[in-house]
């Protein structure tokens, strides 16, 4: 009976867990900002160019891309939407790896996750002598890896936010306008310093 068992037991261990994955993630990250090492220490440039390379293994932004598109990403060509996948990650990148920035100093506790199927909840908090910000991250489990699929700070859903606002920017402007505008935003982002951020 034993013989039999033993796979399934194994089975079971070798789930990844999407905390655990998420929580690497941001140390990761977080330790890249920090300059850990004053003898291999980084510009903000350098550190930007390390830091997209750890995003981009844990967020899943063609999901991304599909779900805050809507029905407009069924009207896509598969050219267009290899596009909007590209021009939307730079934007989704730069947004989250400058809000990290801005909290290095503050402590990211992971509370809890909710796993159901291949889906997974994972709750944390930015905490800070000023404040507590609720960071939030949705995952979905593909292959051995939880990829981001939405990012939820402070009760605010970024696919949720962005849809809404791209929805409206195409009605008025189309899409080609859309890809202008996020081109725009992304850029203005990326040259902006962190001190500058804050105060916008």
């Amino acid at each position: 009976m034993s013989f039999f068992l033993s796979p399934q037991v194994s089975a079971e261990i070798a789930v990844p867990d999407a905390m655990s994955q998420m929580k690497a993630t941001v140390e990761q990250i977080r330790n890249i900002i920090k300059n850990d090492q004053p003898d291999k220490a980084k510009s903000w440039e350098e550190q930007k160019v390390l830091i997209r390379v750890v995003v981009n293994n844990r967020f899943d932004f063609e999901e991304m891309s599909k779900r805050t598109m809507a029905r407009e990403w069924k009207k896509r060509t598969d050219t267009e939407k290899k596009h909007f996948v590209k021009k939307f990650s730079r934007l989704l990148e730069h947004t989250y790896i400058n809000r990290l920035k801005d909290n290095t100093e503050a402590d990211v506790l992971f509370n809890k996750q909710k796993v159901k199927g291949n889906k997974a909840v994972v709750y944390t908090i930015i905490q800070s002598d000023q404040k507590e910000i609720p960071v939030i991250y949705k995952m979905l489990r593909k292959g051995r890896q939880w990829l981001v699929y939405d990012v939820v700070i402070e009760g605010v859903s970024l696919v949720r936010n962005y849809r809404s606002q791209f929805k409206s920017i195409i009605g008025k402007e189309k899409y080609a306008g859309l890809i202008k505008r996020i081109e725009e935003k992304a850029n203005d982002i990326a040259t902006s310093s962190p001190d500058k951020l804050k105060k916008n």
